[in-house]
């Protein structure tokens, strides 16, 4: 028997490539281009798979509903960093690196909706009675209830929209029950109603849609970079650098008055064209 390692190489099931060809989940990337679109190819590089129409449709509506939130603490970060003069990318990824527990968070309940569906499953318990054992549970552990609650927004203005196209689509099912559930639970432990944000509604979708919780967290970034590339763009060719420095007046960067509409000098509200 031989004791000689084989020689080191990666192994992959997303793709390969030689001198004249690329092939990504089986397809020759020539027959990708141009027809198909990115959200389908995002689908198609994490799963293996090309999404059905209606979950195009819906994979498309998640990500535009990520892609920009105007100041937050990512756009806000890769701002900061694009100030000291870095390159784009740096400032990119700046601002990727604020994604965590509480911020773009959608991985953490989509954990929490997979494990209550699957208890509601095993110990043949209501969809409603796991909800109140979930809430429950993280209120008794002073745990933060993740993908509810937006320090900007009473009712986050996306939620509705999402789940009213998830349902439209055909998409909706044990997991949206479950996070619809937890919604209204909320207010019996802890006094008042924590609303759903949008990373909870993308993930309650996207595990009702079979994506895994890193999946999800992974199209929320894809999507978010599109914002940072733009704020960090728009900082980097209309500012001086050093934000905030010397003789400026400091509040809390994410104060909601520190973004006014006054202080906006883009396009008017417009309507898109039917």
């Amino acid at each position: 028997m031989s004791n000689e390692r084989e020689p080191f190489h990666w192994r992959t099931s997303i793709a390969y490539k030689t001198r004249d060809k690329i092939v990504i989940r089986g397809y020759d990337l020539n027959e990708l281009i141009g027809r198909v679109d990115f959200a389908s190819m995002a689908y198609l590089v994490l799963t293996g798979k090309l999404p059905s129409e209606n979950y195009r449709l819906m994979l498309n509506a998640l990500l535009v509903s990520m892609a920009e939130h105007a100041f937050s603490p990512s756009s806000v970060s890769a701002r900061f960093v694009a100030s000291g003069g870095v390159p784009l990318n740096v400032a990119m990824a700046g601002g990727v690196m604020t994604m965590g527990e509480r911020h773009a968070s959608a991985d953490i309940p989509a954990e929490v909706y997979l494990d209550g569906i699957k208890r509601v499953k095993s110990e043949g318990i209501s969809v409603d009675e796991c909800a109140e054992i979930i809430v429950s549970e993280h209120k008794r552990a002073k745990k933060i209830l993740n993908g509810f609650h937006h320090p900007q927004h009473i009712k986050d203005p996306r939620v509705g929209r999402l789940f009213k196209l998830s349902k439209e689509y055909g998409i909706s099912g044990d997991h949206v029950k479950l996070a619809k559930a937890m919604e209204r639970t909320t207010k019996k432990y802890y006094g008042r109603v924590l609303y759903l944000n949008a990373p909870g509604a993308f993930a309650a979708i996207g595990c009702d849609m079979g994506l895994s919780p890193k999946q999800i967290k992974g199209l929320i970034v894809l999507s978010r970079t599109v914002s940072l590339a733009a704020h960090s763009i728009e900082e980097m060719e209309r500012e001086k650098g050093w934000r905030a420095s010397s003789k400026s007046e400091i509040v809390q960067p994410l104060d909601l008055s520190m973004q006014l509409p006054e202080y906006y000098d883009g396009p008017a509200e417009r309507r898109l064209e039917k």
